[in-house]
């Protein structure tokens, strides 16, 4: 996708403005091409800390197992998934020191579930700090964290880091695509915002970008949509914590949300908002949360609880104080993630000891092998146990040789990440 979204370059300069007089990037041309050039800008150095996080990412997405290729580990699978989280994590390597030692809490729904509007009212910061006038063009991952003092980053596609004044981030909306023909959404990765009035110090909010159903593409929709669920799903995958957002007026918990929901995995169990309960009537409400329940269940949601809220009221839906006791959760939760260096480390742990103990069930099998060839005194019986012998004797010598590999490359990654991350 482009920086101009089939729209000639001269549109930039083409445009009624007078809309937007209450924003100074929206109403002025000049600014707003400086918006686009700060954060277009390339700085010096970026390029080789690009080859590093290239390297540590293909080191963990391939390296790590293929050291091992020659091993049937037992939970292979499982922990190719947990590669691909932290891959993920990885790639988000900027925001790694701001969010370290913080849970993320991921947001996730359909487009026009309202997941901007809902984070505002949930925070009840009294001011807007998401965009809420977004659409699939226009839409960009953003975290919202604690900080002690007011900032807010923008990190691009080639992972330039950029600050922003509240202004300009309010720019990054529908507004300025439709003025300018720009979506920024093609070359911002995402955004932080940290303030010092958020709640909830030691959680990270991340707002993802919706998505449309794949048969709506070609009634009025685009292929980006499809980028854009992917997108969301990128970044979903390595949150701590799920909150799933329906619209009510949908009713139900539709097929499209059941196949994202367990194909993020994430392992924790999920809390699922029917949003816009001021729309519906209470027995409208407990019949829709009643089936949105059973239809999770039904198919295997691993789930928190239902609940539904109102984000033009900032209320939750009797005041039942499902969603405070879900962040309650997430805080004391021990099954928590760490960073990306503790993750490692735990995996790595784990897959050395599983090597070790193979490598001593392998040489004990030997050492059988050779007491019995020593006391047997049956030609044929020693020349088949002198094979066996021999086949155990390889395996070993090529379990030791994957050790030795596997040693090797998780020395290489563990100092990569303390280069990158803690300058060592």
């Amino acid at each position: 996708m482009g920086l101009f979204d089939d729209v000639v370059v001269e549109n930039v300069l083409n445009g009624d403005v007078n809309d937007y007089e209450d924003n100074k990037i929206l109403s002025n041309k000049e600014n707003a091409l400086k918006l686009i050039s700060k954060v277009l800008e390339i700085k010096k150095g970026r390029y080789y800390q690009l080859s590093r996080i290239d390297r540590l990412d293909n080191m963990i997405d391939d390296a790590f197992l293929s050291s091992l290729k020659k091993i049937q580990m037992a939970n292979e699978a499982q922990i190719q998934i947990e590669l691909a989280k932290l891959s993920d994590k990885l790639m988000e390597q900027k925001k790694y020191t701001i969010l370290r030692n913080k849970a993320t809490i991921g947001i996730g729904g359909k487009f026009s579930a309202g997941k901007s509007k809902f984070i505002n009212s949930l925070l009840k910061s009294g001011e807007e700090f998401l965009p809420e006038d977004q659409n699939p063009t226009t839409s960009i991952p953003t975290y919202m964290i604690y900080g002690e003092n007011e900032e807010i980053k923008a990190f691009t596609r080639d992972d330039n880091e950029v600050l922003l004044s509240i202004e300009e981030m309010q720019a990054l909306t529908h507004k300025f695509f439709k003025e300018y023909h720009i979506g920024f959404s093609s070359f911002i990765d995402s955004l932080v915002i940290v303030n010092p009035d958020l709640p909830y110090k030691e959680l990270a909010f991340l707002d993802t970008p919706g998505y449309s159903k794949a048969d709506e593409i070609g009634k009025g929709r685009t292929q980006r949509e499809l980028s854009d669920k992917n997108r969301a799903y990128e970044q979903l995958r390595s949150v701590d914590y799920l909150i799933w957002l329906v619209d009510i007026e949908n009713g139900t918990l539709v097929t499209t949300d059941i196949d994202f929901i367990l194909k993020v995995g994430v392992r924790t169990p999920i809390l699922i908002v029917a949003n816009k309960s001021d729309k519906k009537s209470e027995n409208e409400i407990a019949s829709i949360l009643d089936e949105i329940k059973n239809s999770a269940i039904g198919a295997g949601i691993n789930l928190y609880d239902v609940t539904a809220y109102s984000s033009r009221n900032g209320q939750e839906w009797h005041d039942k104080g499902v969603i405070s006791g879900f962040f309650e959760y997430a805080l004391n939760n021990p099954i928590k993630k760490d960073d990306i260096i503790a993750r490692i480390e735990d995996i790595s742990d784990g897959i050395s000891a599983e090597l070790k103990s193979k490598i001593e069930h392998k040489t004990k099998e030997r050492n059988a092998l050779c007491d019995i060839i020593y006391r047997s005194d049956n030609i044929l019986e020693i020349k088949s146990l002198v094979d066996l012998y021999g086949d155990s004797m390889e395996s070993l010598r090529s379990m030791k040789q994957c050790r030795t590999e596997y040693n090797r490359t998780i020395r290489k990654i563990k100092n990569l990440l303390k280069e990158q991350y803690l300058g060592e």
